[in-house]
């Protein structure tokens, strides 16, 4: 048998070029059971989309016994921060799951996604204006542009979004885990937690008191034809916040970062305006906002080749599924042409996600909107940092030099 590769997607390598990592135990055994994870890595296209489909599989296993450990030793510290996940339809199965995402559902279709291109073109417009010639794209563009999106579309004031920021910041070290646990991570997460509680307890108060056409207000009654508990609303909102401005904006960081770095299809780009949706589609496949999703067998299955037992935690690499070549010619080549594009990076069957349209939008208006103003644009650091964790793909910064 061939010596084990690497396998821990923490070191400091797999974090930088996850891609690589996974391309690795792809060759070795596309089902690669992780002796240091404990857990099995799934790195092929069909094995990940099979998985995704199955509802055989859980989410809400998988955080049932992370919240029972939380609870036995933080209970008090993290009350509000793990009710905040009530209301997160990503860690809930059937058919907890279907009774908190049939409200939302409808609020993010397409069409809706579509009213908000002119107020995402105004944002980005505003936040252009306002750039540094050198600047961080991820703190100064991407995150304040998508934080001002979701606020308008759930009708939050705007002047949240500095708050958002930090939070999301804070709360991400619970919903993505970290390459470090300790004593300042949950106190960050207890903070986080306790702050959104609190004020978005006196902002339903308030919009129950007078209700607005925004999301928000549709979300309220809705909620009460659902019989969803106050923990559940504010999780809610607190699910569509964090994923609106977090996911969204580590798609426009790693994009850009894409882009510049392959200056050929930058050019081809610029001279075919009209390859836009296609190239953001690319761009989702060749270094996405997501690496992993979890999953947790509710009962035994037989995958590439093994058993697996009920209650194994499964890793299913979503980049690595996009960069597979049995799927895909040339993954490792960026074509903003590339069609078909069956990439998953937005997950697939019951956990969809729902704001793949409002995001494709987001990342078209920030891309055409940059490219066009900045001509010049370029990058400063070549090897930025991206953050240490196992679920997510998102930079910390993206210095440029935009003249």
């Amino acid at each position: 048998m061939s010596m084990l590769p690497p396998d821990d997607l923490l070191a400091p390598d797999a974090i930088r070029d996850p891609q690589s990592f996974f391309r690795r135990l792809r060759e070795h055994d596309p089902v690669f059971f992780s002796p240091r994870h404990k857990v099995y890595i799934l790195t092929a296209h069909a094995d990940v989309e099979a998985a995704l489909q199955d509802r055989c599989l859980s989410t809400a296993q998988g955080m049932g016994s992370f919240r029972r450990r939380i609870n036995t030793a933080h209970a008090d510290l993290l009350k509000h921060a793990m009710a905040l996940l009530d209301g997160w339809m990503l860690f809930n199965d059937p058919p907890t799951h279907t009774r908190l995402r049939d409200p939302v559902r409808r609020a993010f279709a397409p069409s809706v996604a579509q009213t908000l291109i002119p107020r995402i073109e105004a944002h980005a417009a505003f936040l252009l204006d306002r750039l540094a010639p050198s600047t961080d794209l991820v703190s100064q563009f991407a995150q304040p542009l998508t934080a001002m999106v979701i606020c308008d579309l759930l009708g939050v004031d705007l002047d949240e979004r500095e708050f958002l920021r930090g939070w999301a910041r804070d709360f991400g070290r619970l919903i993505y885990g970290a390459s470090s646990r300790d004593d300042d991570y949950l106190a960050a997460v207890a903070r986080a937690g306790d702050a959104f509680y609190a004020r978005f307890k006196r902002t339903l108060a308030q919009r129950r008191a007078a209700p607005g056409d925004d999301l928000l207000s549709r979300l309220i009654g809705a909620s009460e034809a659902e019989h969803w508990s106050e923990a559940e609303l504010i999780g809610a909102c607190s699910m569509l916040l964090f994923a609106g401005h977090d996911t969204t904006s580590a798609l426009i960081g790693s994009g850009v970062r894409a882009m510049l770095r392959h200056p050929d299809a930058l050019a081809r780009l610029r001279a075919q305006p009209e390859l836009l949706g296609s190239a953001v589609e690319e761009l989702l496949r060749f270094d996405g906002p997501s690496k992993t999703f979890i999953r947790v067998t509710t009962q035994p299955r037989a995958l590439g080749g093994h058993t697996i037992a009920a209650g194994q935690h499964l890793w299913l690499g979503i980049l690595a599924a996009n960069h597979d070549p049995a799927v895909f010619d040339a993954p490792e080549t960026l074509r903003i042409d590339r069609d078909p594009n069956p990439h998953i990076a937005f997950g697939a069957g019951i956990h969809f996600c729902l704001g793949s349209a409002l995001a494709r939008a987001e990342a078209r208006v920030a891309l055409q909107t940059l490219l066009t103003r900045f001509p010049k644009i370029r990058l400063v650091d070549t090897q930025p940092a991206w953050s240490p964790t196992i679920v997510d793909r998102s930079l910390l910064a993206l210095p440029v030099q935009l003249d």
